[in-house]
């Protein structure tokens, strides 16, 4: 029961949260019609007019142009970062291994890959944490994957789904048309 709830509250944030505003789009003869749900595992046309490529937990999540797993999640109650956000209590320091599926290099973005607790609330990973690795500051060469951290300030210790933009839509994350979703715990 609580992994339905969890679903249906990520549902209702990413129709929200996750639009790129106005404009409708129209269904046409390309597959079904858009779905109000997301799949556990698998990919959809959601109601919003983006497709979700849905991973488990263990598994790679691979879109056109990256893939992202998650090695470990591991919480701290202190972390050295640039800057810490009112209600922050622990962070989050997510261990994953990308690799870059273009042919140019590429760079992790700010905005790439947010963490989404069970209630679908949005996290941005912390720029200056002082950690290992810190993914937001490794080049990947095309072709290539690293492993390396993202820190997330947050409010309490829980599981949920990373948000996976394309290397193409980091800059531009609202006009995405195709994302991913990571589970974590």
């Amino acid at each position: 029961m609580r992994r339905l709830v969890a679903l249906l509250a990520l549902s209702i944030c990413l129709s929200g949260c996750a639009s790129g505003g106005g404009g409708g789009s129209s269904a046409g003869p390309k597959g079904p019609p858009p779905s109000s749900t997301l799949p556990t595992s698998g990919t959809v046309t959601y109601t919003d007019g983006r497709v979700y490529t849905v991973a488990p937990q263990g598994r790679v999540l691979r879109l056109d142009d990256i893939t992202v797993r998650v090695q470990s999640v591991g919480w701290r109650h202190s972390v050295k970062v640039g800057f810490t956000p009112p209600g922050t209590k622990v962070y989050g320091l997510v261990k994953l291994t990308v690799a870059n599926l273009t042919r140019s290099p590429q760079r992790v973005g700010l905005t790439q890959i947010w963490l989404r607790d069970a209630a679908g609330n949005p996290f941005l990973a912390a720029a200056n944490a002082s950690v290992p690795r810190n993914l937001l500051t490794i080049p990947i060469p095309p072709g290539r994957s690293v492993t390396g951290t993202l820190v997330y300030p947050v409010p309490r210790r829980e599981s949920g789904y990373l948000l996976v933009y394309r290397f193409g839509d980091a800059k531009a994350i609202a006009k995405a048309k195709h994302v991913g979703l990571l589970k974590y715990s």
